[in-house]
C-alpha cells in the first residue's frame, strides 16, 4: 500500500515525465506510479466532496496527462432516487474514456452538493478556467490549464453565481 507521501512523490514523477515528453508513444513511465497517482486522485476527489452520494449538484476538475486535454470541468447531479455510487460511476466514465485516447487521471476535484443553479455556476467556471493564460478551452475541456488555478478560478465563479 502506498502513503500520501509516497504517491505525491509518484504524481509529480507523472506529471513531469509527461511534461518533458513530446507525443507518442508515450514516455517511459512505472506504472505502480501511475496507479498510485490515480488512487491518490481519488482520494482527494473523495476528501473534496464528500460524501460523494449526497444529493445535489455539483460542479467537478478532472487533471490529466497524455496527449490529450490537460482538463475537464463539468457538472454532476444526483437526486435522492439515483443509485449508490451514481456520481463515482459518472466521473469514472470520464476518466474511461480518457483512458482510452491514453490520457491518464492525475488530480481531481469536487464541490460539496448545492440546492440549485448549478449550471449557472459551471457556465461562470468554464468561463473562468478558459480566460487562465496559457489555456486554450474545447467545450469542457481545456488544454494548458494549470490544475490549482482552474480550481481557484471555479470556487471564484461561484461567489458571482446563482449557485445555491
Amino acid at each position: 500500500m502506498v502513503n500520501e507521501l509516497q504517491a505525491q512523490a509518484a504524481r509529480q514523477r507523472i506529471t513531469a515525465a509527461y511534461a518533458a515528453h513530446e507525443w507518442a508513444p508515450h514516455p517511459n513511465i512505472d506504472f505502480g506510479d501511475l496507479r498510485a497517482t490515480r488512487k491518490l486522485a481519488w482520494a482527494e476527489l473523495e476528501s473534496a466532496g464528500a460524501p460523494l452520494d449526497a444529493p445535489g449538484q455539483r460542479i467537478y476538475l478532472l487533471g490529466f496527462v497524455g496527449p490529450g486535454p490537460s482538463l475537464k470541468l463539468g457538472m454532476v447531479t444526483r437526486t435522492p432516487s439515483s443509485p449508490d455510487n451514481s456520481v463515482r460511476q459518472y466521473l469514472r466514465s470520464h476518466e474511461r474514456r480518457a483512458e482510452a485516447y491514453r490520457c491518464f487521471l492525475v488530480r481531481a476535484w469536487i464541490s460539496r452538493p448545492v440546492r440549485t443553479m448549478v449550471r449557472d455556476w459551471e457556465q461562470k467556471a468554464l468561463n473562468a478556467v478558459g480566460a487562465l493564460d496559457g489555456t486554450d478551452r474545447d467545450g469542457e475541456y481545456f488544454y494548458g490549464a494549470d490544475f490549482d488555478a482552474a480550481v481557484a478560478a471555479a470556487k471564484a465563479a461561484r461567489k458571482n453565481s446563482l449557485a445555491h
